[in-house]
């Protein structure tokens, strides 16, 4: 068992990200060490692991560490024998837009570790967004308004799938009908207390009681806020890096910059808990 608490810790960006080097995160570890690298994950928002050599197996059993894996997702396929991995292969999805990870449902993960299979010579980087930072560089009127609002979070295209009998098994339950769920616009982290933005373009869809072009308009302002230059880290992945960040307080961006090369990725997710702010939301 490793026993290492000294982590060699490298940071990505000023702001968001960083390299754990030194590590074998495919053998047992201590929970002294596991506690440190919780701890640079709170601070750092994604910790990366470059050079591992990772079954699925070995994939969720580091996950499971920091807590319980969920099901793989709640539309699409499992890898096949693996019900808690997600594949993520540009064959079929591709993740080339601004998101957090299944906000759509009422208990969004609390984390995400992503695992490099297959990398195209150049190119699909992906970028994170720390939106605890973004808050806290909003103006002090707009941190008010924001504290105040509940976001609208659906997903259109994922609910007819669901409707037509593509749902899968998450939290344990077949998934038959997606609704609109309601999180708060800034959201209050459960293990540092911070206040972070908890909106993404992807899957928020309105702004409650503020429809039309108020709530758009406040919706477009803030991402555009929240994805400026210094509140990114973009990431040059190699085969055999696991990324695992913090989903309650970043969203990210799989650039798709890479053609007809193929990337395959094996996402795995932690169980979250309801999102909790300074307003009470519906559910």
């Amino acid at each position: 068992m490793t026993t290492t608490t000294s982590l060699d810790i490298r940071r990505v960006s000023p702001t968001i990200g960083a390299e754990i080097r030194g590590i074998d995160i495919s053998q047992p570890l201590s929970e002294d060490t596991i506690a440190a690298i919780r701890a640079a994950w709170l601070e750092h928002l994604v910790v990366f692991f470059p050079d591992q050599h990772l079954t699925p197996d070995q994939q969720v059993a580091f996950a499971e560490r920091f807590g319980e894996v969920t099901e793989g997702h709640p539309v699409e396929p499992s890898l096949e024998g693996y019900k808690q991995v997600l594949p993520i292969d540009s064959l079929k999805d591709r993740t080339n837009f601004w998101h957090t990870d299944v906000t759509f449902m009422s208990r969004p993960p609390t984390g995400s570790l992503l695992y490099a299979v297959t990398l195209p010579e150049v190119g699909g980087d992906t970028m994170w967004s720390n939106t605890r930072a973004a808050y806290d560089a909003l103006a002090e009127p707009l941190q008010r308004l924001c504290d105040g609002l509940v976001g609208i979070h659906y997903d259109p295209s994922y609910a007819e799938e669901i409707a037509n009998g593509a749902g899968q098994e998450w939290e344990g339950r077949q998934v038959t009908k997606l609704w609109p769920v309601e999180h708060p616009l800034v959201r209050v982290h459960p293990e540092t207390g911070r206040k972070n933005l908890f909106v993404n373009p992807n899957f928020t869809v309105a702004i409650k009681d503020m429809y039309g072009l108020q709530g758009s308009g406040l919706l477009r302002m803030l991402y555009d806020h929240m994805t400026q230059y210094e509140f990114i880290c973009r990431y040059r992945w190699e085969a055999g890096t696991l990324g695992f960040w913090d989903n309650r307080a970043t969203m990210h961006y799989g650039i798709y910059d890479y053609g007809a090369e193929r990337r395959v990725m094996h996402r795995v997710t932690l169980r979250g808990e309801r999102p909790q702010g300074l307003v009470p939301v519906a559910g």
